[in-house]
């Protein structure tokens, strides 16, 4: 995503008339509309980059334009975006560590019979069988 926001700055202060501008912030024109969604242009993938890096899409080519600013803006938004990356997958891992130590479920089921008991209503079914 940060070198897609360099290239993005880049393509900005280029002239209109360049290939490269035309082609990544032109629309499309012909094609079919695709069966699991309109085709995505490469505006709209930068949207969401901008928006994960906390860039405002509305201005960002006004940034760009000045470059000390883009790649500032660009490098604090990476360096926000990946410690709340970090701080996303710790937290997912904490919550997977403290499922795996919970205890199974604590209802059991005692056999009638003798003192065995049973997390599963099966289990005491198949156990009964030796009681006959």
């Amino acid at each position: 995503m940060k070198t897609q926001l360099h290239w993005a700055g880049h393509v900005a202060r280029m002239p209109d008339y360049r290939i490269p501008k035309k082609l990544l912030f032109g629309e499309h024109q012909h094609g079919k509309h695709s069966y699991g969604g309109q085709r995505k242009r490469f505006k709209d993938s930068l949207k969401v980059s901008l928006k994960a890096f906390n860039i405002d899409p509305s201005s960002w080519e006004q940034t760009a334009l000045d470059r000390t600013k883009w790649q500032a803006a660009v490098h604090n938004g990476a360096r926000q975006y990946e410690s709340d990356r970090k701080a996303a997958a710790e937290k997912r891992r904490q919550n997977r560590k403290n499922n795996a130590l919970k205890p199974l479920a604590s209802a059991t089921i005692p056999c009638p019979y003798c003192s065995r008991s049973f997390q599963a209503w099966i289990g005491l079914i198949s156990h009964l069988h030796t009681h006959q």
